[in-house]
């Protein structure tokens, strides 16, 4: 078999929404997806660096929609992720259930959007923002809560996962520690653009 056979992503059941590359995808090139059972059915336009064994997505996956692998939800993506877009813990929560009163009360959850947030906008308490986490409850109008690093609904939840910049006074534990290594070891690598954030 060539190298060649292995410059695809692998899906194994047809209501997978998530592909594992078996190689490095590189940004801006197509690959064939290839189904167990069925071959090549279509391709998939990396949008981001995809390191090998890692998964991308294969369609459009709403916020809080189900990431599916193997015929079976895996995660809830915490933002919106177009396809051919690495999926991983800074965009999904690898568990689908899940309980909000304790992602609130453990800080996942940072609160809801008063009205549509672009993506590298600025988050501000009354502004745009009504937080719900309780280390968050007492803050000022107008107090900066961190940068918005993907487009948020209004009415959307504004989580850990489509912010940076969060503040210390979240009181972080030992979740947001992992989830904060993550993130920002995604950025040193270059599989996350934030090339257009302006901060304010």
């Amino acid at each position: 078999m060539g190298v060649g056979m292995f410059k695809l992503v692998y899906k194994v059941n047809p209501e997978d929404n998530v592909a594992t590359a078996l190689s490095d995808l590189v940004e801006g090139e197509r690959y064939p997806v290839f189904e167990e059972g069925r071959g090549i059915v279509g391709e998939v336009e990396a949008r981001t660096p995809v390191p090998k064994w890692y998964k991308v997505s294969i369609t459009d996956i709403r916020e809080d929609e189900f990431v599916v692998k193997f015929g079976y939800p895996i995660g809830v993506s915490v933002v919106e992720i177009p396809s051919g877009y690495v999926v991983h813990v800074t965009n999904v929560l690898l568990s689908h259930e899940y309980d909000f009163k304790r992602l609130i009360e453990e800080g996942f959850i940072l609160g809801e959007a008063l009205t549509r947030i672009e993506r590298g906008e600025v988050v501000r308490v009354g502004r745009n923002f009504k937080p719900s986490h309780p280390a968050l409850k007492d803050l000022p109008n107008r107090t900066r809560i961190g940068i918005a690093v993907a487009p948020i609904a209004e009415g959307g939840l504004v989580r850990l996962g489509n912010m940076v910049d969060i503040p210390r006074r979240l009181g972080w534990n030992e979740r947001y520690r992992e989830l904060i290594k993550n993130f920002y070891r995604f950025i040193r690598a270059g599989l996350l653009d934030f090339s257009r954030l302006q901060v304010v």
